[in-house]
């Protein structure tokens, strides 16, 4: 049978008339094709996600693959003003038919394409936020027609909504979140690391298990938006300069020679040529998590880079991803180093300086590209590939920001969940 006799045959089937019960909201009836992907577990959990952003208040949400309409709807409820699309014509039927039933025909914008497709499928205007369920499921267990197998997995189809954005950043406003539900099955736990190599932050909203199966709603944003980045040629100490300076929030100073880099303890720090040597300033309140804190999380925000450029996926996204850089060496060493086997190959400092009522946070990494000449056996990152400061450093800006970022769309990660991981890569408090 031909893919479109098999199409035909299986749109001959009735439609399915469904209660999707969103999150908070009275149940909604949903009349659903047979050939269209009906709102299951993994819906709900964005869905629940969705509804912890709060009340739209007139936010534009755009969510990609919308399928019966069911997120797309709740989030219209709950006061979003929400654009939508998919590549299967008749989840566009389908989400425009149930969108009528409930009053919300004209207030939803419902178009058919999506990322990688021709055509008109982008909205009109910047979204606050872009909600993708990416297709994770076999074809042979979806059950469905060969126009919905074709939005199943098969290929990279978040690396084409990365491209997307990249050719056309207004899609997303300034201040705006990427929410991906991905699954834990072949490529999905590999999301996370390609947004980072492409500069982006990343950090799990939620998580839930199914059978032997993760699903994980992730958020992607741009990196401590619209924060300085500065190269100085020559820095004594880019921690004692970031303090000096008058940067915002999240912004990164990185020297190229720092003579004068301390450690712990005031230790005198080696840089090597052409390793990475910066600084960021932190919010003010991070020092209450303590500055061994801020040292464990940047420590893992290292080991996030280093994943990035290996092309794993990255311990902050689970812990048991760093069992693959257990197996070539790389560790944390309590409370601020990094290493390579038995090599040292990075190190970290928080300071902090109060003048008055103003406090200021910085956190310095100084990382070696090739083990200078030191009183310690040192190593550098280019034992492990090879990459210059300037490929590597956006991956770090975008780990830290992954980790240690405020922002008023994400959970923040708990000093609970660093210990966690910490614990896994070798350091102990």
């Amino acid at each position: 049978m031909s893919t479109v006799d098999r199409e035909i045959e299986i749109t001959q089937g009735e439609a399915l008339r469904v209660a999707w019960q969103a999150y908070g909201l009275p149940a909604l009836s949903l009349l659903i094709p047979a050939t269209v992907y009906p709102p299951r577990e993994d819906s709900a959990l964005l869905d629940r996600v969705l509804a912890g952003l709060g009340p739209g208040r007139g936010r534009h949400l755009f969510e990609i693959g919308c399928g019966s309409g069911a997120i797309s709807i709740s989030a219209a409820i709950r006061g979003w003003r929400v654009s939508s699309c998919d590549v299967h014509p008749l989840a566009v039927a389908a989400s425009r038919g149930n969108a009528a039933d409930h009053g919300f025909e004209a207030s939803l914008s419902i178009r058919e394409g999506g990322p990688g497709e021709a055509g008109d499928w982008n909205p009109s205007t910047g979204a606050d936020v872009i909600a993708w369920n990416l297709p994770y499921l076999e074809p042979t267990e979806a059950q469905l027609g060969p126009l919905e197998d074709a939005a199943l997995i098969g290929h990279d189809e978040s690396g084409q909504l990365l491209q997307h954005l990249t050719e056309n950043p207004s899609l997303l406003r300034p201040g705006g979140i990427v929410l991906l539900l991905h699954s834990s099955n072949r490529m999905g736990d590999g999301i996370p690391s390609a947004w980072r190599r492409a500069g982006w932050a990343t950090r799990i909203q939620r998580e839930t298990v199914l059978g032997d199966e993760r699903l994980s709603v992730i958020a992607c944003w741009r990196p401590f938006e619209l924060a300085p980045q500065e190269i100085l040629k020559v820095c004594d100490s880019t921690n004692v300069t970031m303090l000096d300076a008058d940067l915002g929030i999240g912004s990164l100073l990185r020297t190229e020679s720092q003579p004068g880099g301390k450690g712990q303890h005031g230790r005198h720090w080696v840089d090597s040529p052409g390793g990475f040597m910066g600084t960021w300033n932190l919010p003010p309140d991070s020092i209450g998590g303590g500055a061994e804190h801020l040292q464990l999380a940047a420590g893992i925000a290292v080991l996030d880079a280093f994943s990035c450029a290996l092309h794993l996926p990255l311990p902050s996204h689970g812990w048991p991803h760093i069992a693959a850089l257990a197996d070539i060496g790389l560790r944390l060493e309590h409370p601020n180093d990094v290493w390579l086997n038995e090599s040292k190959l990075g190190g970290i400092l928080a300071e902090g300086r109060t003048q008055g009522d103003q406090v200021r946070v910085v956190l310095g990494i100084g990382i070696n590209r090739w083990g200078p000449d030191a009183d310690v056996p040192t190593a550098g990152w280019a034992d492990l590939f090879e990459m210059d400061a300037d490929t590597l450093s956006p991956m770090l800006h975008a780990s830290m920001a992954s980790l240690l970022e405020v922002h008023p769309l994400l959970v923040e990660i708990t000093r609970e969940a660093v210990s966690t991981l910490t614990s896994h890569a070798g350091a102990r408090e």
